[in-house]
């Protein structure tokens, strides 16, 4: 019945109806977090593995963190705040297209986080929207924009949907050099255990009679 007169309200106000049950959900699974939280991994050599961004995504040997409430979710967070976490406490992070969410001029900041949290040796593992490849998308759609504009802006079917900034394999590379890693290299997905997420790091898009990849997979070493 809820539903039904939800539906009945103008567009408008569903949208905000809709903005405002969420973060009251948001809310009170935050708190409920200070009470209950979802088990952590319990690795036996001991490693800690952060998933930021993780989404519907729950793999068993991570820890998830994200804005939105899930039952999986661990951590109820902005993925740019890592305070729960010491420095040099942290073996891997992994986020699939979700940098993109950042202002360009935040960036720096938010990969100088990652970097605290991880240890010598850790490793930040990121999916992006490739730039380059959505270009080389668009040409061969006959530069048809829908094509790849959900990529390039986001849905933006809710708030934190939304992307501010983009990526190249150098222009990312320099900003994970900026921010002190040491070892900047290509990672494939499904090559490892702790690379099989079905997430965006192996979506592809078709233009034409071809699919194209359209994420930039790079790992950083610490």
């Amino acid at each position: 019945m809820q539903e039904l007169m939800l539906n009945n309200l103008p567009v408008p106000y569903r949208t905000q109806l809709s903005a405002t049950r969420l973060t009251l959900k948001t809310l009170y699974e935050k708190l409920k977090r200070q009470v209950i939280r979802p088990a952590l991994p319990n690795l036996e050599d001991g490693k800690l593995y952060l998933h930021l961004g993780c989404g519907s995504v729950n793999h068993d040997k991570f820890v998830n963190i994200d804005g939105l409430p899930a039952p999986h979710i661990h951590y109820i967070r902005a993925i740019d705040d890592l305070s729960p976490f010491k420095a040099n406490s942290v073996d891997l992070i992994y986020g699939s297209h979700c940098l993109e969410h950042f202002s360009h001029r935040k960036v720096p900041l938010v990969l100088a986080e990652w970097f605290r949290v991880l240890k010598t040796d850790g490793i930040l593992r990121l999916s992006v929207p490739d730039f380059d490849a959505l270009c080389k998308i668009y040409q061969e759609s006959g530069n048809e924009l829908d094509s790849i504009l959900d990529v390039l802006m986001g849905r933006q079917d809710y708030k934190y949907n939304f992307h501010m900034t983009a990526f190249n394999k150098s222009s990312l590379t320099r900003l994970l050099k900026n921010a002190g890693f040491r070892e900047i290299r290509e990672w494939q997905p499904g090559s490892c255990e702790l690379t099989t997420f079905q997430d965006f790091s192996n979506h592809k898009i078709p233009a034409k009679q071809n699919y194209y990849s359209i994420s930039l997979n790079l790992e950083a070493i610490k």
